[in-house]
């Protein structure tokens, strides 16, 4: 088999349009599995549903990213697939920043991985960074609508640090 560059690893290894929904399908699996794993902290739990965003985002391209979108989208439809369940009143919740900020993150992980073959651990290192600001902004911002900046900043590194 003779790899491909400047592709993403779903790329190298799926063709098929089959294999490329059956990615899709198990990005918004293992987001609804890692939210289901968290620690509660007040007023946002930590999960693993942020590395799993990560992963998929830089593993599998603009697919994880659909992933990422498919499953806030199920979610706020009324899935109960985030760590306090779903539905549109989540918008309202303190932790809908770092759900939106997700998507975000993973839209610019996937551009940043393009070409993952061709790039040394230091640049997907940086796409990773550039995602986690992203989501660690937007759900700040989020959050300080309901208890205040100087709290939420506190509250984000207390949920990234412990």
């Amino acid at each position: 088999m003779k790899f491909r560059t400047n592709i993403s690893v779903l790329d190298q290894y799926s063709s098929s349009n089959i294999s490329k929904i059956a990615f899709f399908l198990l990005g918004i699996i293992l987001l609804s599995v890692s939210s289901k794993v968290s620690i509660p902290f007040y007023p946002v739990p930590m999960t693993f549903q942020t590395f799993v965003v990560y992963f998929i985002a830089a593993s599998m391209g603009m697919i994880g990213f659909y992933s990422t979108l498919s499953y806030v989208i199920l979610g706020l439809m009324g899935l109960p697939i985030f760590a306090a369940g779903g539905g549109i009143g989540y918008v309202m919740s303190p932790t809908f920043g770092f759900l939106y900020g997700m998507v975000l993150a993973s839209l610019a992980i996937a551009y940043f991985s393009k070409g993952l073959f061709n790039k040394k651990i230091l640049k997907i290192s940086f796409a990773v960074f550039v995602g986690a600001l992203i989501t660690f902004t937007c759900g700040i911002i989020h959050l300080a609508g309901f208890i205040g900046i100087e709290k939420a900043i506190i509250a984000g590194f207390d949920a990234i640090y412990i």
